[in-house]
């Protein structure tokens, strides 16, 4: 069987706290690392578990999603994936990458759809697609952990893995997702389709 991965996690700073007069080079320094790793949560479809992270052990958490076939994610490729490498000093070797968001954009660009990143938020897909959203929200987080509630913190993020898990087998039973006020066609290979359903 395919083992498939999917992941979230929390940063413990804010783009405001590394670079308080631009917001845009803070995300760059959060991308590189540099806001640590206040939750990890990933799905492992091999042990049908949900794992929990830190920076403290950022080095397990990269072998563990190393150990994949295939990785899943929503905006993993832009920042999820980036902060690791960051954290660890190295590029991941993913074997496969799929990450949700970049699938969306991709399709809806495709079919001439025109919206705000606003849009295809994962709160507002999971809404539209599975009846429910994000039980709370990132820029919580750095709070949330602040304030030593660790539980609400990892809840949230394993939430948040969830919400991305059902997605994608969401994805590969019908063949695509609503976005917006439209059905997109998301193209996934055959045996990464029938994975999907598999591994739920």
């Amino acid at each position: 069987m395919v083992r498939i991965i999917y992941f979230d996690l929390e940063t413990r700073k804010h783009a405001e706290d590394l670079r308080p007069n631009d917001v845009d080079a803070g995300w760059d320094c959060l991308r590189r690392g540099e806001g640590g790793v206040s939750a990890l949560a990933l799905w492992d479809s091999q042990d049908r578990w949900l794992h929990f992270y830190d920076d403290f052990t950022i080095q397990a958490a990269a072998r563990h999603l190393e150990a994949a076939d295939v990785v899943v994610g929503y905006s993993s490729a832009a920042f999820d994936v980036p902060v690791v490498e960051g954290l660890v000093g190295r590029r991941l070797a993913l074997r496969n990458h799929v990450d949700l968001y970049q699938e969306i954009a991709a399709a809806g660009a495709h079919r001439g759809l025109v919206g705000s990143k606003g849009d295809c938020t994962l709160d507002r897909i999971a809404k539209k697609n599975l009846g429910r959203g994000e039980i709370n929200h990132g820029a919580h987080a750095k709070e949330v952990a602040l304030k030593g509630r660790w539980a609400q913190l990892f809840n949230y993020c394993a939430d948040d893995v969830q919400l991305t898990r059902d997605l994608f087998r969401y994805t590969c039973e019908h063949g695509g997702l609503h976005v917006m006020t439209t059905f997109v066609t998301i193209a996934l290979p055959d045996w990464l389709r029938s994975s999907g359903l598999e591994s739920t």
